[in-house]
């Protein structure tokens, strides 16, 4: 937490109980507000929530983004336990705004006096200028950090070319056009939409976002470096205390977890009974009852279900609103952090602690009937009862020390990771510990969890988690899947080089380049290292920590910025033609150069354009005036996102070149098989030929997206296959309509 700087002398507490509502199973907080020493600072987050109060269950009213301009002239405890600033910005059209947004992502300037030892330092390590200025402001704040550049040896443009390879890297389908690629497989320029690559909801990362997403040079601040700190075990750092101080906000703060089998089970965090009776009254249903089967995009592969799930039904996915980490938009706005535009989020509000005490045991197929007294049940989960218990229970916070001592994983790499796969809230169906046929069953880090062999992500993690193998398997209880889950972490990824978010996201390094790449979410580095940040307080950042920073050969002089566009990019053609003429070759969409010859005596022609895309405009059509000789008619298409794209006919008048044949009409030809849903024409003049027939069958757009690699692994996304809108009804457009 920062260091208050209080008026002492006015210091006068004007601390009000608010009524804020809280999730079950919290108590309700109070903040204070003090009188205060105005700052300057600006946002450091790509966009932030503004919120009426401090904390995430008030009202959003504004968002900022990455280095927006504040003034601070309050700080507050939150109802969330975490400090929230209270800042004045000046807004659209002018307007003075005052709002909380979370302290993490507000940055102070920094006085920086030379240190000649740490420009040496720099130096040494052959951290390019355009790196130099961000981290003399961290040095100044944080001067026992320890900068380390890891020096790739890659080409910049070549690391984003392969990083490009369809599939690779992906964007909720939900963000702004530029987020998402336009490259051959990507888009259907038939009908406007995005391939699917995990599920219907996840499309392929534009080459402009990437870049952004993998610069180091945009995350050097105080919160995003972390995505660059090692992730190897360092017991003089990594604390218990730093990690209860992560884990606060979450189902795993206070909570307790089964350490071991017993002769029945019980229902993981955010379970619910699977069976047998509540004697206090009807079950109780807790969020994470078991639902469908399908993936959950952006890298993780777990299906996760809100609550009021449970209908039995299969393929389907309601993502929860508290889930952390790149998941499905809740289309609610309460997430702080947005990494991917209006939709796709980090979510940071308080959730229902559905852990506090939970028992479990039993393998695949355990008994899970019998009847629970009341009271039995854990806050917001369910006792599955049935048999005697040993009653042994581990807290989570020992749970994550002791994997971290079996796997050499940085503790706090480990709730980040949990956090992240199975959401701030714990609604993940692989930790209940319910899932039909699988109960007693758990997979923290839904290690094999990928839709194969005809089992959805959630049904296959579980299988994995349930056979007798490698790293302590089957994962009968929480403790064993944590510890498990983080020696197969440790093995795969941070023993094998990738030791940090970033490498972890970004494998730029050792004999497997490109692959074997923990999640294809484009922001999972930075998301994941928000969180991991969030779990320090200013006495751990004061200590001694290393982050390992890449740089590449040939990067741009400048940080690669943000792309900010949006609207559709659609700028192409359905149809182009000439009335009374016919142009060669014949019309297709990406055929951009045509050829028309006539007579000497035809002094004009009157030309047609049909877009693809109903809210793109066409210039340059209608009847166009002939010059003797050659003549070059430019039909520029100027997509909604401003984008264009130009069509060019190249006319000559000849002696005994053809005239005018009314019976050829608009002589428009539309490529076959459009799928649009709407076009918009540019003609002159009227015509009495048929017109413009668009009747084509429409293009279907699925396939299958398996982005699968060695198995198991994390979160490798299943193949999907969806089909695009098509088949549309036939278009009629003719001259002058």
């Amino acid at each position: 937490m920062k260091k208050r700087s209080w008026k002492r002398g006015l210091a006068v507490a004007m601390g009000v109980m608010l009524g804020v509502s809280q999730p079950a199973g919290t108590a309700l907080r109070a903040y204070q507000a003090y009188a205060y020493t105005e700052r300057s600072a600006k946002i450091s987050a790509t966009t932030l929530n503004v919120r009426s109060g401090p904390g995430t269950s008030n009202a959003s009213v504004a968002r900022l983004s990455k280095n927006a301009a504040v003034t601070v002239i309050g700080e507050t405890t939150g109802s969330d336990g975490k400090l929230w600033y209270q800042i004045r910005f000046t807004g659209a059209g002018g307007q003075t705004t005052t709002g909380y947004v979370l302290g993490i992502y507000v940055s102070f300037p920094t006085a920086y006096s030379h240190d000649g030892d740490f420009e040496a330092s720099l130096n040494a390590q052959g951290f390019p200028e355009s790196y130099k200025n961000s981290l003399r402001q961290l040095h100044a704040k944080y001067p026992q950090w320890r900068f380390e550049a890891q020096q790739t040896g890659l080409d910049w443009n070549t690391v984003i070319q392969n990083e490009s390879v369809l599939g690779r890297n992906l964007v909720h389908t939900g963000s702004i056009s530029s987020y998402k690629s336009l490259a051959e497989g990507a888009y259907n320029w038939d009908n406007g939409v995005w391939t699917g690559f995990d599920g219907s909801t996840w499309v392929a990362a534009s080459e402009d976002i990437l870049r952004f997403y993998m610069d180091p040079r945009n995350f050097l601040d105080e919160a995003y470096i972390f995505q660059f700190m090692s992730q190897k075990y360092d017991p003089a750092v990594h604390t218990r205390e730093g990690l209860e101080s992560m884990l606060k906000g979450s189902f795993m703060e206070n909570g307790q977890i089964g350490a071991g089998n017993s002769g029945s089970s019980s229902a993981g965090p955010g379970g619910s009974s699977s069976g047998g009776s509540n004697t206090g009254g009807s079950p109780v249903v807790g969020p994470g009852v078991s639902g469908g089967s399908s993936s959950v995009p952006g890298g993780q592969s777990a299906v996760i279900v809100g609550p009021g799930a449970g209908n039995g039904s299969s393929g389907t996915s309601s993502q929860p609103s508290g889930n952390a980490g790149s998941q499905a938009p809740s289309g609610t706005s309460d997430s702080e952090v947005r990494f991917e535009g209006p939709h796709a989020s980090v979510s940071r509000h308080n959730a229902a602690f559905v852990a506090a005490n939970v028992i479990t045991a039993g393998g695949p197929g355990g008994s899970s009937g019998g009847s629970s007294s009341p009271g039995a049940a854990a806050p917001g989960g369910v006792t599955a009862g049935g048999g005697n218990s040993s009653g042994a229970t581990v807290s989570y916070v020992d749970a994550i020390m002791n994997a971290a001592s079996a796997s050499g994983v940085n503790p706090y790499v480990i709730a980040a990771m949990i956090i992240q796969e199975q959401g701030r809230d714990g609604r993940g169906n692989s930790i209940s510990g319910n899932y039909a046929g699988y109960t007693g069953v758990y997979n923290y880090f839904n290690v094999g969890a990928y839709a194969s062999d005809g089992m959805g992500a959630v049904e296959r993690g579980l299988w994995y988690a349930s056979q007798s193998g490698t790293y302590g398997r089957p994962w009968n209880s929480p403790e064993s899947s944590i510890i498990g889950g983080a020696q197969f972490y440790g093995t795969n990824y941070v023993n094998a080089g990738q030791d940090t978010l970033y490498l972890k996201k970004y494998n730029v390094q050792g004999s497997n380049m490109y692959k074997h790449q923990y999640m294809t979410n484009v922001d999972g580095a930075a998301s994941e290292g928000s969180i991991f940040a969030e779990g320090f307080s200013e006495q751990l950042k004061n200590t001694a920590l290393t982050f390992k920073i890449p740089v590449y050969t040939n990067m741009p002089e400048s940080p690669c910025v943000k792309p900010t566009v949006d609207g559709s990019p659609n700028n192409k053609l359905k149809g182009l033609g000439a009335e009374g003429f016919i142009l060669t070759p014949t019309f297709d969409k990406d055929t951009l150069s045509y050829d028309l010859i006539v007579d000497h005596s035809v002094s004009s022609v009157n030309l047609s354009a049909v877009t693809i895309d109903s809210k793109a405009v066409v210039s340059g059509a209608g009847t166009i005036q002939l010059q003797s000789g050659n003549n070059e008619i430019s039909v520029v298409v100027r997509a909604e996102n401003g984008t264009e794209r130009t069509y060019t006919i190249h006319v000559v008048r000849q002696t005994n070149g053809p005239t005018y044949n009314a019976g050829l009409g608009s002589g428009v030809t539309v490529t076959p098989g459009n799928g649009s849903t709407g076009s918009s024409v540019q003609t002159g003049g009227s015509a009495s030929g048929p017109g413009i027939s668009n009747s084509g069958p429409g293009i279907s757009n699925g396939g299958s997206g398996s982005m699968g690699g060695s198995q198991p692994g994390f979160s490798a996304p299943g193949s999907t296959a969806g089909a695009a809108p098509g088949g549309q009804s036939a278009v009629i457009v003719a001259p002058g309509n």
